[in-house]
């Protein structure tokens, strides 16, 4: 988790960046921003998701052939 975590921060990062750079108008810059911050909570939750149903997956097969 930690390593996806890190990835995704460091991609949205570098979003930020490129808007701060190239984007001059602050009225424009401050949707921007919030749009990369509202893709790296939308990742960042699919990410968990599938995090979570992997291991349910897991356990409920681990589960299955132990019976």
């Amino acid at each position: 988790m930690f390593a996806l975590d890190s990835m995704i921060d460091t991609i949205q990062s570098a979003k930020k960046q490129f808007v701060t750079t190239f984007v001059t108008d602050k009225e424009v810059q401050k949707p921007l921003i919030g749009f990369v911050d509202a893709q790296t909570d939308f990742v960042k939750q699919i990410v968990k998701t599938n995090e979570v149903l992997a291991t349910q997956t897991k356990d409920a097969f681990t589960k299955a052939l132990k019976v």
